[in-house]
């Protein structure tokens, strides 16, 4: 029945000479899920990558606070991980995912009253 209401679609895009958009095709591959159109879509100017960052580090139960410049990986225009030099790492294990406004600022919430502010650099 989908395959008909398309054909559908299609002829009647022919006969009043619309261009046809091949969203139909998406729509297929995705078996109408259109969250993957959403995310691939997004006006955030971070591709997904590796990227160099200040990070400003707080742990409210101990009060020590730090500043680095750290590497930090971001996917879908948020901060999902956060990387040391030593080969450590912090990703949906310890922190929660931060998203990045327009100016490359996050904020990440960690354990243990941890948190981190992160500004990626363009």
């Amino acid at each position: 029945m989908k395959k008909i209401v398309q054909l559908f679609g299609f002829f009647l895009c022919i006969s009043f000479g619309i261009a046809c958009s091949s969203k139909v095709e998406n729509d297929d591959n995705n078996n109408g899920n259109f969250e993957e159109d959403k995310e691939t879509s997004s006006d955030c100017k971070f591709k997904d990558g590796t990227y160099s960052a200040t990070v400003d580090y707080n742990n409210s139960e101990t009060g020590h606070s730090a500043t680095y410049t750290l590497d930090v990986d971001v996917e879908n225009c948020q901060v999902v991980k956060i990387d040391f030099p030593n080969g450590g790492y912090l990703d949906d294990d310890h922190i929660t995912y931060g998203d990045l406004d327009e100016t490359g600022s996050a904020s990440v919430e960690g354990e243990d009253g941890k948190s981190y502010q992160i500004q990626v650099e363009e």
